[in-house]
């Protein structure tokens, strides 16, 4: 090896000028990438040197390896792609993401020009879908809650009915008609228990008799019982249930009280003791529009109450 100093021949291995002592080793050249580089021709996981690549033989195969002087990663290919196997700071954010992974060559690329992989996009997708699923179900519940509370206050009406099964009175109008509606009414239903009071006395094997008593005592409690099947007509002064056996006429101004449940609403009015119970609104659907957004619910027994409710207020 000549030195560039003073032209002295030197041995191959030699590190320094053994005529003027100078330096023989040569000076590490700054690896500048082409424009718009691949990711073999600069590493995604250091961004600092090109990946060479490399065969390892063994046994029973052959391995091609892609390789980074600078950071040391490895890249094992597996077919058209490439895994991630080893690299010298197992501690960095790119071995802790990526390690073991598999990944396109577009994949690698994007990743070192500070991109995501495919897996990493869907779950990016997904997260954002879910996102904006919650934001419309929220403004969804929102309006909601904004509809039932006109309602409630008398502020809205419901659409008019233009052919309701029922004859109308006079200035009338029907807003609502809920179909396979259930009537239902609390009945008093009596249970009787009986019991033997005494001693049993054996006068032969396998005879015997008992002295004693029956003690018996009865209780009655309340049953709601189906009544009657049906239609529900809400218009602007009754409350109209008609069934095959029974037909309820509710003037609005005689409801004392207005309980609601998830499928309907009980009832009580003036000079009625029993409650009335009407069933299976939520099997009906109610679309509505609130700030230019539509919506479609099951007519739930708190939208049910807030009808009734609301035209009594505008009684």
């Amino acid at each position: 090896m000549q030195c560039p100093n003073c032209q002295t021949e030197n041995p191959e291995e030699a590190k320094f000028c053994m005529e003027c002592g100078h330096s023989l080793e040569s000076e590490p050249v700054e690896y500048i990438p082409p424009p718009n580089p691949t990711w073999k021709e600069l590493c995604p996981a250091c961004n600092s040197s090109p990946l060479q690549p490399q065969i390892h033989k063994g046994v029973l195969s052959t391995k091609e390896l892609l390789e980074c002087d600078y950071c040391g990663a490895i890249f094992q290919k597996k077919e058209s792609k490439y895994k991630l196997k080893d690299i010298y700071d197992k501690q960095c954010q790119f071995w802790q993401k990526y390690h073991n992974k598999t990944l396109s060559e577009e994949e690698w690329t994007r990743i070192g020009k500070g991109g995501i992989s495919n897996e990493e996009q869907l779950i990016l997708e997904k997260k954002e879908r879910e996102k904006q699923q919650l934001i419309e179900q929220q403004a969804a519940q929102n309006d909601l809650v904004t509809f039932v509370n006109q309602l409630d206050q008398g502020t809205i009406n419901l659409t008019p009915i233009p052919n309701p099964p029922i004859i109308l009175k006079k200035n009338e109008t029907a807003y609502l008609v809920l179909g396979n509606m259930a009537l239902h009414e609390p009945r008093a239903v009596r249970q009787t228990y009986g019991g033997y009071a005494g001693p049993t006395i054996r006068v032969a094997k396998g005879v015997s008799f008992r002295v004693g008593s029956v003690a018996a005592r009865s209780e009655s409690h309340d049953e709601l019982r189906n009544i009657d099947q049906g239609s529900l007509v809400l218009t602007n002064k009754r409350l109209i249930f008609t069934g095959s056996k029974r037909t309820v006429n509710i003037d609005l101004k005689k409801i004392i009280a207005i309980e609601a449940y998830k499928d309907g609403v009980a009832s009580q009015r003036e000079n009625k003791q029993k409650t009335e119970y009407f069933i299976g609104s939520n099997r009906s659907n109610l679309t509505f529009t609130t700030s230019g957004r539509s919506h479609t619910v099951p007519f739930t027994g708190p939208i049910l109450k807030a009808a009734i409710q609301g035209q009594i207020r505008q009684i």
